[in-house]
């Protein structure tokens, strides 16, 4: 009888977690601290609604805290990420079209399909300064983007 009850228990436990756990809207959490923190993001002027968008985002020592994909709607993408610490980070993003899951170049290096980063830095004879990709957190923000190939 203990055994039923002790499996019925279970049963119950990981079925209400899956319940819970299927939210509409996901909450990203970069740190164990839970910041209070909201960053939204919009990147606008993609060529397609073909393919998802990946997006990075990366703490000041370059540190990937999230990855993630959105779906392209209207030529573009738009992401909220809730319970961030306040800090320094930057953003990288490229959209997939063609759906292979990384970013295709020419055979020259060249890239293919269109990128972008934080506060719109473009390329100048390779990719773009981490540096001057970083941006202050210290309240909720809305970032717009738009790629640069």
């Amino acid at each position: 009888m203990k055994v039923i009850i002790y499996i019925l228990f279970i049963i119950t436990a990981i079925s209400s977690n899956k319940v819970f756990s299927q939210e509409e809207n996901s909450i990203y959490y970069i740190t164990d601290l839970r910041g209070d923190i909201s960053l939204e993001m919009e990147i606008n002027n993609l060529q397609s609604n073909n393919g998802p968008l990946y997006i990075r985002i990366l703490d000041e020592n370059e540190n990937p805290v999230i990855v993630g994909t959105s779906p392209v709607i209207n030529y573009s993408a738009r992401i909220s990420f809730d319970s961030i610490s306040p800090g320094k980070y930057a953003i990288q993003f490229f959209h997939d079209e063609n759906e292979n899951q990384k970013m295709d170049f020419s055979l020259i290096g060249i890239p293919k399909e269109k990128f972008g980063s934080s506060n719109n830095i473009k390329p100048i004879l390779g990719p773009p300064k981490f540096e001057k990709m970083l941006f202050s957190l210290t309240e909720n923000k809305k970032v717009i983007m738009k790629p640069v190939n």
